[in-house]
């Protein structure tokens, strides 16, 4: 991924997106805002215990950092579901909702995330995006194969010409998982694509990022047009905020897109 700092806030962007002159996109990492103790700095969730003026200020320094206008920027009230909205304007609220897709320029969709995947997607050709939130329930679920059926049922996308990020998350060296996830996983994907078995116990590891390429995949976008940020938010600290490490209450990333 590509690092981009301005004023101290510092916050990625994929390189094959970065190519588009018709979108601007971002993740965040947690460098740059004004949250405070184990939210430090860069939090971008209202709903970790964080003093809410704190999170507008951080949401208000990364859109002067992103040149993305704070009013417009439209996140959902995620759930962990399937759930998918078309989003129409900017002043809309998504209650449980974990994908959000538009045409319409001007209005950034994204995503929170704290160790879950944040998928961004760009059709040039039909000027469609999306921003989609895929923890290992949405991955299992997959979602982002949802989303892009529900592109091609509304927008008319053909998913040849996606254009697809998957963010920062939690690592397929760490993300550990017991017999019941496992169990939906093998469900999804088989027993032999994205699990691996740890020794003397009955837990695996789950390679999220692998997963989710598969799922975009099979959902028709070519591997070519997918980049991995391969970043581990529990290994990396000092950048990301992880729920898997510090719980719960762990700050939030977030990611977003907007046509222009």
């Amino acid at each position: 991924m590509i690092t981009k700092t301005i004023n101290n806030l510092i916050y990625l962007q994929f390189h094959n997106l970065t190519k588009e002159k018709l979108i601007r996109h971002y993740t965040t990492t947690r460098k740059g805002g004004v949250s405070k103790d184990h939210l430090s700095e860069l939090n971008m969730g209202y709903t970790v215990n964080d003093n809410p003026a704190f999170v507008d200020r951080n949401l208000e320094l990364l859109s002067l950092a992103a040149d993305i206008p704070r009013d417009k920027m439209v996140f959902p009230k995620q759930t962990n579901g399937t759930n998918i909205a078309i989003v129409n304007s900017f002043n809309e609220t998504f209650h449980d909702t974990d994908a959000l897709i538009t045409n319409i320029p001007g209005v950034c969709i994204g995503v929170r995330t704290a160790d879950c995947v944040p998928v961004l997607l760009f059709d040039p050709v039909k000027k469609v995006i999306a921003a989609i939130h895929s923890g290992w329930k949405g991955t299992v679920e997959k979602i982002s194969k949802r989303t892009i059926k529900l592109m091609i049922e509304k927008f008319q996308v053909n998913p040849k010409n996606l254009i697809a990020g998957i963010g920062p998350s939690i690592g397929p060296d760490v993300y550990e998982i017991g017999n019941d996830v496992i169990m939906k996983v093998e469900q999804s994907f088989g027993k032999n694509h994205v699990l691996k078995n740890i020794a003397g116990t009955e837990k695996a590891f789950f390679d999220l990022w692998t997963a989710n390429k598969l799922v975009l995949e099979e959902s028709g976008v070519l591997s070519d047009n997918i980049e991995i940020a391969g970043m581990c938010t529990f290994a990396n600290e000092s950048l990301f905020y992880s729920a898997r490490r510090n719980g719960k209450q762990a700050g939030r990333l977030a990611s977003g897109i907007m046509l222009v």
